[in-house]
C-alpha cells in the first residue's frame, strides 16, 4: 500500500486521477480532506487522505445521545495516510507529507476495488444513460444492469445508481450531452462552483501541458534525426576506411612493382657488361 510517484500535472483533476489509479492497484483510495489557500493569488494545497481517514461523527456523540439509537456503520478507521497537491501559476505538484506517520495505514488493502465509492464513478454516457432511463420510468435496478449490460467491466453498484439519480433530481442541468463533449467529467464529480480565475488557471495548465509534450515530440524527432546522421556518418567513415585501405594495398603493389623492375634492370645491365 505505497504512495503514488511524487510528480506535475496540468490539472487537479489529473493529478487526483493519477493518485487513484495508483491507490485502487494497491487496495485504498484517495478522497479531497481539506484544502487551504496559500497567498494571496489564491493558490490552494489540497490534502488527499485516504478514503479511511477521519472518525466518524457517530461514534464522536456521547452514548446516550438520541442520534446514537440508530445503529449505523462507518468505513472510517482514522487512517492518517496522506498526500499533498500543492498548485502553482502553471501547473498542480503531488508531494509526500513530511510525517512519517502519514507514509503508513492503519487498515489493510481491500478486497475489492469496488468497496471504494471513488472507483465506482459514472462517466458522461452513463450519466446520459441513467437519465434517459429515469425520465423513461425504468427502476434504478434494471438502469443498472442495462448499464452493466452495455459496459460489462464497470465496477457499478445499485447505490451508485441510486446517488446519480437523486443528483439528477436536485440540478437536472448536471448532465453533459456524450456527443458534444465525450472525454468530459459529469458536474457530479466536478469542483463545484470554480471562479473565472481558477478556470483560467486549468485552461492555461493544459495549455502548457500541450506545449511541453509538443516540445518533448520535437527533442525526440530532433534525436532521431541526429541519430541517423550518425548512423550515416559511420557508414562513411566505413566507406572511406575500405577507400583508404584499397589506396594503401594499391600503393603496396606499385612499390613492389617498382622493386621488381629495378632489380630486372640491373641484372640486365650487369649481364650485358
Amino acid at each position: 500500500m505505497t504512495r503514488p510517484p511524487e510528480g506535475i500535472f496540468p490539472t487537479f483533476e489529473a493529478l487526483l486521477a493519477a493518485a487513484n489509479r495508483h491507490a485502487f492497484s494497491h487496495g485504498y483510495a484517495f478522497v479531497i480532506g481539506r484544502s487551504k489557500k496559500k497567498n494571496k493569488l489564491g493558490l490552494k494545497k489540497v490534502l488527499l487522505s485516504c478514503d479511511k481517514g477521519g472518525t466518524s461523527h457517530h461514534k464522536m456523540l456521547p452514548p446516550d445521545s438520541e442520534k446514537r439509537k440508530r445503529k449505523t456503520t462507518t468505513r472510517k478507521t482514522g487512517c492518517e495516510f496522506g498526500v499533498y497537491a500543492i498548485e502553482s501559476q502553471t501547473e498542480w505538484t503531488l508531494k509526500y507529507r513530511p510525517d512519517p506517520a502519514c507514509a503508513l495505514h492503519n487498515h489493510g488493502p481491500s478486497k475489492n476495488v469496488t468497496e471504494h465509492p471513488a472507483a465506482r464513478k459514472l462517466n458522461i454516457s452513463a450519466m446520459a444513460a441513467v437519465k434517459a432511463m429515469k425520465d423513461a420510468g425504468v427502476s434504478a435496478q434494471d438502469t443498472l444492469k442495462e448499464i452493466q449490460r452495455e459496459n460489462p467491466g464497470t465496477l457499478l453498484i445499485a447505490r451508485d445508481v441510486y446517488n446519480a439519480r437523486a443528483a439528477l433530481r436536485r440540478e437536472p442541468e448536471r448532465t453533459i450531452d456524450p456527443a458534444v463533449a465525450p472525454n468530459a467529467t459529469p458536474q457530479i464529480y466536478r469542483r463545484a462552483h470554480m471562479t473565472p480565475e481558477e478556470r483560467l488557471r486549468d485552461d492555461l495548465r493544459m495549455e502548457v501541458t500541450k506545449a511541453r509534450e509538443e516540445l518533448e515530440r520535437t527533442k525526440e524527432d530532433c534525436r532521431k534525426e541526429v541519430e541517423a546522421l550518425r548512423n550515416k556518418l559511420k557508414e562513411k567513415d566505413k566507406m572511406i576506411e575500405k577507400f583508404e585501405m584499397f589506396i594503401d594495398i594499391c600503393n603496396q603493389r606499385v612499390m613492389v612493382q617498382r622493386e621488381r623492375l629495378t632489380d630486372d634492370g640491373g641484372a640486365g645491365g650487369a649481364g650485358g657488361s
